[in-house]
């Protein structure tokens, strides 16, 4: 696994009501190939911040550098409460994204993917899945 996370969106209408940031977007298009989209799947496009360059040194390539993140990213967060209390994971992503792209933005490489969920609204993401 390489450590990483979500970078926060900002809407692009200014809801002041909305003070918890958000880490993807539903996408809306009905054209993805994706098998059961707007049933059981949807797409969501999120940019994962991480130190590229030590991730490079681990993993030979950028596919295997995506899928550590992702597994990083479902992992669920430690309980608050010791061992009482089982945590589900904040995002369930698909182990390989729709698509990604390595950016790099203000000095920073981050990787722009599309990735595939199961759930249809996530507090976590801005939107929500279409349904077909």
């Amino acid at each position: 696994m390489i450590e990483c996370e979500l970078q926060p969106i900002i809407s692009r209408y200014n809801n002041s009501d909305d003070k918890k940031p958000r880490y993807g977007v539903y996408l809306q298009s009905m054209y993805w190939g994706v098998k059961g989209y707007g049933k059981t799947t949807w797409v969501v496009a999120a940019r994962i911040e991480l130190d590229y360059d030590k991730a490079r040194e681990e993993c030979e390539t950028d596919d295997e550098i995506v899928s550590r993140c992702i597994e990083f990213l479902n992992t669920p967060p430690k309980s608050r409460y010791g061992k009482r209390r089982t945590r589900r994971p904040l995002y369930v992503f698909d182990p390989q994204p729709y698509n990604y792209r390595v950016v790099e933005k203000s000095g920073k490489q981050l990787i722009s993917a599309k990735l595939v969920v199961r759930e249809r609204k996530n507090k976590h993401f801005w939107s929500q899945g279409p349904s077909l």
